[in-house]
């Protein structure tokens, strides 16, 4: 039998697009469960020292994962002639305030 019809192609969802680091949402779970450690009372200083360290690496990650997402999708906004198009996407909100104070 021939090995290569028994394997499953892997699933797109699973497949991080920069091998090695984090994805943004692997990052922050394990910043949460980082968070949980430092939360607990029987910590050394040294251990909690580590998560703290390994936390902060995780924020940094998280942020980098941000600031790039928010470029693209500016980039994606430029107008055809190169100038940025403002769009809100989604509620602002002064736009939820005001929807609010029309009821």
């Amino acid at each position: 039998m021939n090995s290569t019809k028994n394997k499953k192609s892997p699933n797109p969802d699973s497949v991080p697009c920069n091998k090695g680091e984090l994805s943004f949402e692997e990052a922050l779970h394990e910043l949460e469960k980082t968070i949980e450690e430092l939360e607990r009372d029987d910590l050394t200083l040294e251990k909690a020292l580590c998560f703290f360290e390994r936390g902060i690496g995780l924020m940094r990650s998280c942020d980098s994962h941000l600031k790039s997402a928010q470029g693209k999708i500016q980039e994606l906004l430029k107008g055809e002639n190169g100038t940025f198009v403002e769009k809100v996407l989604g509620n602002t909100l002064e736009s939820f305030l005001n929807r609010e104070d029309a009821e």
